[in-house]
């Protein structure tokens, strides 16, 4: 029961703004409602009238053929044995009123006043159905949307350990099968639940008040069949909730072997990778088939109870109608009809609820699923905080710990300063903690234990948006965005042509993208584009530059490449860092030989920090070895 109340106060949050519709809607379904347990009733009135007229009218009949058989001459009173005969028959014996009998024709009008009852019920509760069918489709959709625009929005506000924990097709698969069984479900699903649900109350207080003792027989099945049902849903509602946690892995596997499938087919892993598939299908296969299982014994249940309910309600309808002497045959006919079509009924809302259970649990699972994600914490903003507009003297990363992984420390106190428009190199083999650095200089990540100050001033003092705006990235691998080369160079910024051209200049990248046919207006995604590793890191570089960051990080830009398009990154990058606070990060120490300070990383601890050349000075110095060593290789 918690989580379909969580359920409802997340679908609440969306719902609440359309309170205006809702009424509109309860009006309606109260009102289709009303006429849909009423109609019962206008049938068996109409049987009753039916049967009524049925008996005058056979009197009046009875009655025309006594008087005629006199040919004109009635006598006063009636033989003993035609008296006899005619009292047998339900006939008056006097002969005044049998005369009356027969010449009064017996009218139709209660019984098409009955009909014309019941016609413009059905005309006015098909209405009402149209009415908030076609409104809470309204309200399904806008909120399906906002739940989708949120989703999104909230997605841009998570941290980076966010991702870091959470694999691409995993969370996609919010956004496609979760936000889709949430709209199917809710236009399936949700009104006939509602519908149903006070169509099961109205038909109970319906009965009750027609006749008590055939109510309680109707619904003295009730107690078995809810606690079948109650079974059934438990399990269904267990394997659902698998179905679309193991959905969300599959996804996952998809997404992660379709991102690698070249490493795949060079390493000739393509049956590894259908037997990786196979065996997380089939667990999305066997979660289905048992939640369906489950799902689909619903109906075949209750339609078995409703058939017994049914045959149990003809049956001791028909003897207590029979017997109770205070009413006429075509009134108990007419009971005993009305109560066939309360028990037909009095199951349907049980019936077509568990119908549409499997939809309906589908879209609790989906909201638990999204309300985890809206429960994800958001980075951290701090209210009224200053603005990042530069740095004035310098930055300080002061006795600095910090671990991705409690109890896995990966940075021990590291400290450092650079000073303004200082190029800062740090290298150190692969793990020692140099990207991580990186990460926590922008906040993708907040320090365990010490500060990192710009002008003394902590960053997490700082306007998040201004810092970010402030510090400029280039990862080691470049990304480009489906459109225009020229749109990938000023994604976010908004610049002019002429500022586009001058930062593909600078990054050396202007000649090749002018001998395209279409130049910038060349059409260009990451998956399928006319650059090389190199380019797209010229690219990704002339994207920095043209937001003029005042603290620059170039994390590992020429791993990737050759030693001619090494050459021209180098060129961009020197571009790039003139003139401002940089660090860089660096395998290939040729790169770094001019910067003005290069730090030493090893086990997440600064081991050694000076110039290029005091380092070659040291003794036995760690940075020494590497440079000899790469210099042996080359």
């Amino acid at each position: 029961m918690r989580a379909y109340r969580q359920a409802f106060k997340f679908f609440w949050y969306y719902f609440k703004k359309f309170k205006v519709t809702l009424v509109i809607i309860s009006v309606a379904v109260f009102v289709a409602t009303y006429l849909q347990v009423k109609a019962p009733v206008f049938f068996g009135h109409a049987l009753t009238e039916l049967g009524e007229w049925v008996s005058q009218y056979l009197k009046h009949q009875g009655a025309e053929k006594v008087i005629a058989s006199f040919h004109g001459h009635v006598p006063a009173v009636l033989p003993q044995a035609m008296a006899d005969q005619l009292a047998a028959k339900g006939l008056p014996t006097d002969v005044s009123q049998l005369v009356k009998l027969a010449e009064a024709v017996p009218e139709k009008t209660a019984f098409f006043s009955v009909m014309g009852q019941l016609f413009l019920s059905y005309v006015f509760m098909t209405v009402a159905m149209l009415i908030y069918e076609v409104l809470f489709g309204r309200i399904v959709s806008h909120s399906t949307n906002d739940m989708r625009k949120g989703l999104f929005g909230k997605l841009e506000k998570l941290t980076v350990s966010f991702f870091d924990r959470h694999q691409d097709g995993e969370i996609l698969s919010r956004f496609t099968s979760d936000l889709d069984n949430i709209n199917n479900s809710l236009n399936q699903s949700l009104v006939l639940i509602v519908t149903q649900a006070a169509l099961f109350i109205g038909t109970l207080i319906m009965m009750f008040r027609q006749n008590v003792t055939l109510a309680w027989v109707t619904v003295a099945s009730t107690p078995v069949a809810l606690l079948l049902v109650i079974v059934i849903l438990t399990k269904a509602r267990k394997y659902i909730d698998l179905q679309q946690n193991e959905v969300g892995k599959l996804n996952a596997y998809m997404d992660e072997k379709i991102s690698g499938q070249k490493i795949i087919i060079v390493e000739g892993l393509e049956q590894e990778a259908i037997a990786g598939f196979v065996e997380q299908n089939n667990k999305v296969r066997q979660a289905t088939f048992k939640g369906q299982i489950y799902s689909g014994l619903l109906m075949p249940v209750l339609n078995g109870m409703n058939f017994v309910n049914l045959a149990i309600v003809i049956f001791l309808g028909s003897m207590i109608a029979l017997n109770d002497h205070t009413l006429s045959t075509p009134a108990a006919l007419g009971l005993v009809v009305m109560f066939v079509q309360y028990s037909q009924q009095y199951y349907q809302p049980l019936m077509q609820i568990s119908a549409s259970f499997s939809q309906l649990q589908m879209a609790v699972t989906g909201a638990r699923r999204l309300q985890e994600m809206f429960d994800e914490q958001e980075e951290v903003r701090p209210e009224n905080a200053q603005s990042f507009d530069g740095i004035r003297d310098q930055v300080q990363i002061d006795h600095v710990d910090f671990s991705y992984l409690p109890g896995t420390p990966i940075l021990k106190d590291v400290s450092m300063t650079v000073d303004k428009g200082q190029m800062v190199a740090v290298v150190g083999p692969t793990g020692s903690g140099k990207t991580t650095i990186m990460n926590l200089m922008n906040r993708f990540y907040d320090v365990d234990q010490g500060s990192i100050k710009f002008d003394g001033v902590d960053i997490r003092d700082f306007d998040l948006a201004s810092l970010r705006r402030g510090v400029g990235i280039v990862l080691q691998d470049s990304v480009l965005f489906s459109g225009t080369i020229k749109d990938n160079i000023k994604f976010g910024f908004d610049a002019s042509d002429e500022e586009v051209v001058t930062a593909a200049k600078t990054t050396h990248i202007h000649d090749f993208i002018n001998s395209l046919p279409d130049k910038y207006e060349t059409h260009v995604d990451d998956d399928e584009n006319v650059f090389s590793t190199g380019q797209k890191q010229q690219i990704s570089i002339a994207r920095t530059i043209l937001t003029n960051p005042k603290l620059l990080i170039l994390d590992e830009a020429t791993s990737n490449v050759d030693t001619v398009t090494e050459q021209q990154i180098q060129w961009a990058m020197e571009a790039a860092i003139a003139g401002r606070t940089s660090f860089v990060i660096a395998h290939r120490l040729k790169t770094i030989l001019n910067a003005d300070k290069i730090i030493v990383l090893k086990d997440g601890q600064v081991i050694e920090a000076g110039t290029h050349q005091e380092l070659l000075q040291l003794t036995n110095g760690f940075y020494a070895e590497l440079y000899h060593n790469q210099f042996v290789f080359e």
